[in-house]
């Protein structure tokens, strides 16, 4: 289980860093529609960024059985 979740934390960082920079946010790189107040693309990066508290939340769990 250890090995399947650091695979899965290091392909997700990996699509993050794709995702969150210049290539990957050309489609999402859109003011409107305003998601909770923020800009679209704010949103997209946020989604991310708290995606990855769940990614290190299960890598921790995994490491310390």
């Amino acid at each position: 289980m250890k090995r399947t979740a650091v695979t899965i934390g290091f392909v997700y960082f990996a699509a993050m860093a794709v995702m969150v920079t210049f290539p990957g946010i050309q489609p999402f790189n859109r003011i409107r529609p305003f998601i909770f107040g923020l800009p679209f693309v704010f949103a997209w990066v946020l989604a991310w960024v708290v995606g990855s508290v769940a990614v290190f939340y299960l890598l921790h769990h995994t490491s310390s059985k």
